[in-house]
């Protein structure tokens, strides 16, 4: 979820060139398993603001800790037996105010993962595999084309989600456009009927191998075929008359008018076929004026994340709505 896998449609060249301008990950020409991606170069100042491929946002990260520290163990004793309707002054009334809502808001994801359990076995592998890949290791040696961090996949309740969601449509083809590591493509493998199939489209031939090797455990592990290459080109490559009952949108955030415009204009959809789109919320930057901004490398994803979602909610031929599951999650349907 909270990922932030984006793809381009350009040349390699211009990828290539983007690959350290900013933070970019993502989609989809067959490769052989062989093949191994070539490490992208600097690129100049000017490109620093574009938008394009990119991995995470190296020290925005959460960081992962168990431990609290002495300013949360001491905001905690202070607010100690203090709450919205527990207080004597003015000071204790706004301690027990902002303890509240700090619970009210921090505890919601725990407790929603606390009673959600529709994880299965590939989704339980592949994030196990992920927590415990040495990214940092596999960029500096080159074996990826991005930088990559755990931060970046589908978030395991919005995994949850979306396994619920190919649970009740029972697509027969899904297409998954950002893949990553495979975590999201569990999740609707794992839902997917006898005969289904889903098919991811990724940028980097690293990760088809490395989602390939979990897949490769399981019985449904042979529904999951990889497509390697900016999405855009993916998708023209896509046959037309194999038509995907679900897609789930996850790549480029500058990309997302043009996948479903292709979507449409390709005639890549069954009848009554459902689109779930993530990072429509986009960390609240397509609501948030700029001024707020605490990541501002982030803003032009945002920006276009706010045009896709005007565009989808204008559409004459499209009915949507946006669910505020993790950083947003908007689901698409023809009229």
């Amino acid at each position: 979820m909270a990922s932030m896998r984006f793809l381009l449609s350009g040349s390699s060249s211009f990828r290539r060139g983007l690959a350290t301008a900013a933070p970019v990950v993502g989609a989809a020409a067959m490769v052989g398993a062989g093949s191994s991606p070539s490490r992208p170069s600097a690129a100049p100042a000017a490109l620093c603001e574009m938008k394009g491929y990119t991995g995470r946002f190296g020290g925005t990260e959460k960081l992962e800790t168990g431990a609290r520290g002495t300013l949360e163990n001491s905001a905690l004793e202070a607010s100690a037996g203090k709450s919205a309707a527990r207080w004597s002054i003015h000071c204790e009334r706004i301690e027990g105010v902002a303890k509240e809502l700090f619970c009210l808001i921090g505890g919601l994801d725990p407790y929603i993962s606390s009673v959600s359990n529709c994880s299965g076995p590939i989704m339980k592998a592949i994030k196990d595999k992920m927590d415990n890949t040495n990214w940092d290791s596999l960029w500096s040696q080159g074996h990826t084309m991005f930088s990559y961090g755990p931060e970046m996949s589908t978030d395991p309740t919005e995994a949850m989600t979306i396994k619920m969601f190919t649970f009740m449509k029972s697509p027969k083809r899904v297409l998954e456009i950002g893949m990553f590591t495979g975590y999201g493509a569990a999740a609707i493998v794992e839902a997917l009927p006898a005969d289904g199939e889903c098919v991811s489209l990724d940028i980097d031939p690293f990760l088809q191998r490395w989602v390939g090797e979990v897949m490769g455990k399981f019985p449904e592990g042979k529904k999951h075929s990889v497509m390697v290459g900016p999405a855009l080109e993916s998708m023209a490559k896509l046959p037309a008359d194999k038509k995907f009952d679900f897609v789930f949108v996850d790549a480029n955030k500058s990309e997302y008018k043009r996948y479903v415009e292709v979507l449409l204009e390709r005639d890549l959809l069954a009848d009554g076929a459902m689109i779930a789109v993530d990072n429509t919320l986009y960390c609240g930057l397509p609501y948030m004026p700029a001024e707020y901004d605490t990541q501002p490398k982030r803003r032009g994803f945002g920006e276009d994340i706010k045009e896709f979602n005007a565009w989808l909610a204008n559409h004459p031929k499209l009915m949507t709505v946006m669910l505020p599951i993790r950083d947003g999650v908007t689901l698409v349907r023809k009229r």
